[in-house]
């Protein structure tokens, strides 16, 4: 299966799956207001520290090593990976209590904490069973299998909030119980694929593990205070309703990049071999890769700025008026995430998986005393704005240091197609706000525009491709 189907499995499920959870938060916003999607969207992010601990890299780290390695040794790989995640479980499950007990949550808060947790850690193991069928391109099964774990426990939980009109943390106990059919589907597949393999709980084989993977474990960690530490932050500091209102965009950020979050996802494998094999050949589709987030990015500012305020209201209810603003600045958000999701993973391709890490916490550093410093004096903008640097700092000391597996020709015409295809919709907006014409007129001048960059930004890139590549003609599974 290649890279385009798995990419469109990938993101058909997922998208499924997010608009059943757009659909779960439209319910809890409308029922509850404001302040239950802060509750909701703080159990979630406490939670995903409990997943992050959980799998510390593994799915990243073992799928590009379980591709490389031959049939006589996957086998102990992943029963050596599986190993080691025992211990990481353990750990997250320890980490998760002390944090509960130093806050002190109400008896709802510490339900509803406990039973995103059981999900979320589950979703940390799940991946791992499923990555030799990663691994071999069989992404559909565990693309379903996600999508399957998300409709049980959305539905229950919309169910509980609408019709039976249950507290939410009563609501959310069905996600415990899809957690457990998204691990058996997962044994399954592990099984099926990998049958020979068994868990082997160590301490040489952890620590065999651990030799690379802690690399791959720092990026998920210093990773999550780029959105969740502003929920957070916004939730003790500012209410649970200033944290709805800056988690609502996240929602609509996370569910507008996942097509192009999974493409990168779906080209990794091969991008991973390509660079071990042949950095001509890899230079081609990981250019793409970046260009096609950065252009996906913009589209995606776009409909932040120009669509979703239109929506805001209609949707999730009147308590979202006068929040329109908030979501039309955090398009700049949109777009920095969208670039460093595509520069991450080439990073990940190319074996920088260290100094990703290391930008990764040197952004996560002023992500934290960014969102100290303005949150208690700019509220939301504050947040937005510490996001933003945090992005846009790791973009570019990536951009740097990718400057030779990829060529700096590549990168530059990366970065000048973004920034001249932002300028010019930009401009073209502005003019025509100045002129006085309506909204809707300035939003089809400058979508006009991007969609011009793209046409335009694709067709240089297949002339450079033939002038840079002397093999062009002798391409065709590369392309």
């Amino acid at each position: 299966m290649n890279p385009t189907r798995n990419a469109l499995w990938l993101t058909v499920c997922r998208l499924t799956g997010d608009v059943l959870n757009l659909l779960l938060f439209v319910a809890i916003s409308r029922q509850l207001g404001p302040a239950g999607a802060g509750a909701y969207s703080y159990g979630f992010a406490v939670a995903t520290f409990g997943f992050v601990i959980a799998c510390l890299g593994i799915e990243e780290y073992g799928l590009r090593q379980f591709a490389r390695l031959d049939d006589a040794r996957r086998p102990a790989f992943l029963g050596e990976l599986l190993g080691t995640q025992v211990y990481m479980v353990v750990g997250a499950i320890a980490a998760l209590a002390v944090y509960l007990a130093v806050t002190g949550p109400s008896k709802s808060t510490l339900i509803l904490v406990s039973a995103l947790a059981f999900y979320q850690i589950t979703a940390a193991l799940a991946p791992t069973l499923f990555i030799p069928a990663m691994a071999q391109q069989r992404m559909m099964g565990p693309a379903l299998a996600e999508l399957t774990a998300r409709t049980v426990a959305f539905s229950v939980a919309g169910v509980g909030i609408l019709i039976l009109h249950v507290p939410l943390e009563q609501a959310v106990l069905g996600f415990p119980f899809a957690a457990l059919v998204w691990f058996a589907l997962a044994l399954r597949s592990a099984r099926h694929y990998a049958p020979a393999a068994r868990v082997s709980v160590t301490a040489a084989g952890a620590r065999r593990i651990v030799a690379t993977l802690w690399s791959f474990a720092l990026l998920e960690i210093f990773a999550q205070p780029f959105t969740r530490i502003g929920v957070i932050s916004l939730s003790l500091g500012m209410g649970d309703a200033q944290a709805g209102v800056f988690a609502t965009g996240l929602r609509l950020i996370e569910v507008a990049l996942m097509p192009l979050s999974f493409f990168g996802m779906a080209s990794y494998p091969r991008l991973s071999r390509l660079y071990s094999q042949d950095l001509v050949a890899f230079r081609r589709p990981a250019g793409d890769l970046l260009l096609l987030m950065g252009l996906g990015g913009a589209a995606v500012a776009w409909g932040l700025y120009f669509v979703a305020p239109l929506l805001l209201v209609p949707v999730l209810g009147q308590r979202f008026a006068g929040a329109e603003p908030v979501v039309q600045m955090m398009a700049l958000l949109a777009l920095a995430q969208a670039v460093e999701v595509g520069l991450g993973r080439i990073m990940l391709s190319a074996d920088r998986q260290t100094p990703n890490a290391v930008f990764i916490a040197f952004g996560a550093v002023i992500g934290l005393v960014l969102n100290a410093v303005l949150i208690p004096h700019l509220g939301i903008n504050g947040a937005i704005y510490a996001g933003v640097a945090a992005y846009v700092s790791v973009d570019i000391l990536c951009i740097r240091s990718l400057q030779r597996p990829l060529g700096a020709r590549v990168l530059v015409r990366m970065v000048l197609t973004q920034l001249g295809g932002i300028a010019a919709a930009a401009g073209v907006a502005a003019v025509l706000a100045m002129e006085g014409f309506p909204n809707w007129l300035r939003a089809v001048g400058s979508g006009l525009v991007i969609g011009a960059v793209a046409l335009g930004s694709y067709k240089l890139r297949e002339a450079a491709a033939r002038a840079d590549d002397p093999h062009w003609q002798d391409m065709p599974e590369r392309r």
